[in-house]
């Protein structure tokens, strides 16, 4: 499926994407790319799809996706179970699963029945699990004399399963007996939840004894198998020696965990994390734009066929990406030093060209963004932040090749991050750079983070092939012009969609002009599923002094608009302190596409004019627009509780020559009727429905007078009419 693009707009899309990699050839430059799309299920219930990271639904949700995955997409795929993220607070870290096959076509596990496929309890029992591991010690020609039971410290008496101490050495299994060293003849556990394989005595093994173990336990009725830490080669042959020993004791719906090889070419690997609110897909590395959408048409069929989605409907019918980052990672091929490093001009030109054109920040991210947001750009942070990172940019350009790895991540490690501190959280994140503090932090990668999984597969595809687009141009053309400060324009002109869309234009035209055949109509499904239409309202006038001339009809049309949410300061929260945010506030954008009428009229909001910007002329953008910022709901807190809420908005179009009103409307924000809705929309389609209600034709002042009050509009506000530095009026 290419929609919502044609087909032979699609064909343009992969004529294009050609011209990319030609482009990146001639440059010499490898690149490689991946993404993090995330995934929720059609009707999201309860805090695991919200803001928890963990829930009742969330494994059972991720282990099928992953079965129907390697089922229509990469059959010969095992699934293993590890660790994932864990952060202060959480007593054990977050699960993952990783999805893995061999790169040379040879099957690493043939019958993925074999491995548990949701989270309904099992009938294995501990008889199992010493099946297994008997039978599993023979099958490596290692003495079963090494094998051990394992207890926990509490419950002596209740065995929690088997341990085999097993590595390899480049030749043949090895073993080893614990008991002389343990001085018994079982493994007494670390007390805790985790696996036993995470919770072995090693600590009272002597200096000769091996320290890799695997071991088989019964979680959930499930027969449970701890994996030590493996070379790829060894993992090789393990994989299939347990599926062999399953396939002999007719044992199906067991689960594989512990230790993944490192990285490693040969091994490509998906990976599925629990994350905040939704469930994570760390694709594999993608060589170029074609693999990457091959990985995408799959991941979004076995979504939906799982019951999941990349859309999250709103009460009130917005309709918003999952919540959670696609961001989108660039690299080189693994075991080849990184072009990051290869190309020292490549990310300060990349910097420098996001800094540039402030709608790579704002059009595809989600709707938390701003400086206290996942991804704030680094002029969000603090004023000297761009001169220092000019003298960043001046040094990485000034570094050989090869290079000092370590001082080339320090080059811009401590200035791009959010306000905290924090490198994870930044616009252009290095955290997987070259970053010694990490054990996956020395990957050559960088991290594009204001990118929202798009519901549409193809639309997500090409943004990521804009932003492919732009390395190749930056490759074959660094960009070494100084940053724009824009100071409070920032945030003032391009939240509004019009200005956005030109910023947009401005990339395309950019792209072509260095031999890359980027459209941007392309970019206008992605555009309007961010900025979606509010309404409009026309009106009918004769021109001024010309009564025979025919009436002329304008029209002024309303759009939804980016705000961003501050964070407030810190209050306590039991025994410790939390921060909130302010998300009360919201915006919209009046646009008119003839500049005419703004000699014919005023738009009021509540009573107050908006003031109009130009936009520079091109074809399918509007002459000119205006932003209105106002408060949509109470809060507490919140900042300024002194500001009343301005919902629903009276937006009126006054004649200039007769001072009435001649077109209205109101915009809610919930429906006109204030009734609670009692669930979600159940598709998009009831979503539109909902949202296209928020708009209500408003008869009942037109004809009426109206008084023009002047106002001012300050230097950060040009662009935008924010009533909160207004009265507020009766309407």
């Amino acid at each position: 499926m290419t929609q919502p693009y044609r087909p032979a707009t699609w064909s343009a899309i992969r004529a294009c994407a050609d011209a990319v990699e030609a482009s990146f050839a001639r440059s010499g430059l490898l690149l490689t790319m991946g993404g993090e799309p995330t995934f929720i299920p059609y009707d999201p219930q309860g805090p695991e799809w919200n803001t928890a990271a963990l829930g009742p639904t969330k494994l059972d949700y991720a282990r099928r996706f992953a079965r129907q995955l390697i089922t229509d997409a990469y059959p010969g795929s095992v699934i293993l179970e590890t660790s994932g993220k864990h952060y202060p607070g959480e007593p054990l870290p977050r699960w993952a699963l990783l999805v893995q096959w061999r790169a040379d076509g040879q099957p690493l596990w043939k019958d993925i029945t074999r491995l548990r496929g949701d989270t309904q309890k099992g009938r294995h029992t501990l008889k199992h699990a010493s099946a297994v591991i008997t039978a599993l010690a023979k099958k490596l020609s290692v003495s079963a004399a090494g094998i051990l039971p394992a207890h926990d410290q509490a419950a002596p008496e209740a065995g929690a399963g088997f341990v085999l101490p097993l590595d390899h050495d480049g030749s043949a299994w090895i073993s080893d007996n614990w008991r002389a060293a343990l001085k018994q003849d079982s493994a007494v556990l670390f007390p805790g939840e985790s696996l036993i394989g995470l919770r072995l005595p090693l600590g009272g093994l002597g200096e000769k004894n091996l320290r890799r173990a695997l071991t088989v336990e019964v979680r959930e009725g499930a027969v449970t198998i701890f994996i030590p830490p493996l070379t790829v080669e060894a993992y090789f042959e393990l994989i299939p020696a347990i599926e062999s020993v399953f396939t002999a004791l007719k044992l199906r719906d067991a689960v594989l965990a512990g230790y993944a090889p490192p990285t490693d070419p040969r091994l490509p690997t998906i990976g599925y994390a629990s994350d905040p609110g939704v469930i994570e897909v760390n694709l594999a590395v993608c060589n170029d734009w074609t693999d990457y959408d091959l990985q995408l048409t799959r991941l979004y069929a076995a979504s939906e066929k799982t019951g999941l989605t990349a859309r999250k409907l709103q009460f009130n019918g917005r309709e918003t990406g999952t919540g959670g980052g696609a961001h989108l990672v660039f690299g080189g091929p693994l075991g080849l030093a990184s072009p990051f490093f290869t190309f020292p001009a490549l990310l300060p030109s990349a910097i420098r060209y996001f800094q540039h054109h402030p709608a790579l920040s704002y059009a595809f991210t989600g709707q938390y963004m701003g400086p206290s947001s996942q991804a704030p750009r680094i002029d969000e942070s603090t004023f000297e932040a761009l001169y220092e990172l000019e003298i960043a940019c001046q040094g990485a350009e000034q570094f050989g090749s090869p290079q000092n790895y370590a001082l080339f991540d320090l080059l811009f490690r401590d200035l791009l991050m959010d306000r905290s501190g924090n490198t994870h959280r930044a616009e252009i994140s290095v955290d997987k750079l070259w970053n010694p503090f990490a054990g996956n932090g020395r990957l050559g990668l960088v991290e594009f983070r204001a990118f929202e999984t798009h519901p549409d597969r193809a639309a997500m595809s090409v943004a990521a092939l804009l932003v492919r687009a732009i390395f190749a141009r930056l490759a074959a053309d660094p960009l070494k012009a100084p940053f724009i400060r824009w100071a409070g324009e920032l945030h003032d002109k391009f939240f509004l969609p019009a200005f956005v869309w030109q910023d947009l234009a401005a990339i395309c035209a950019d792209l072509n002009a260095h031999g890359i055949p980027f459209e941007l109509e392309w970019l206008r499904p992605l555009w309007e599923f961010r900025f979606p239409k509010c309404g409009e309202f026309a009106f009918t006038t004769t021109p001024p002094g010309k009564s025979k001339a025919k009436p002329l009809t304008y029209t002024i049309g309303f759009r939804q608009a980016l705000e961003a949410w501050p964070l407030l300061g810190e209050q306590p929260n039991g025994a410790g302190t939390s921060r909130s945010v302010d998300a009360s506030m919201d915006r919209i954008e009046a646009s008119v596409s003839d500049p005419a009428a703004l000699e014919l009229g005023v738009l009021l909001v509540n009573g107050y004019p908006c003031e109009f910007r130009a936009l520079d002329a091109a074809d399918a953008l509007p002459a000119a627009a205006a932003g209105i910022r106002y408060r949509a709901f109470f809060l507490n807190p919140a900042l300024h509780p002194h500001v009343p809420v301005h919902a629903p908005l009276l937006v009126e179009w006054v004649d200039k020559a007769t001072l009435t009103v001649v077109a209205a409307a109101r915009w809610h924000v919930w429906n006109p009727r204030g009734v609670p809705y009692t669930s979600r929309p159940t598709a998009p389609k009831a979503a539109r429905e909902r949202f296209n209600e928020r708009w209500e034709t408003w008869p009942h002042t037109v004809g009426q007078p109206r008084f023009i009050p002047k106002i001012d509009f300050p230097p950060e506000g040009r662009h935008t009419l924010d009533l909160r530095r207004y009265p507020a009026q009766a309407r």
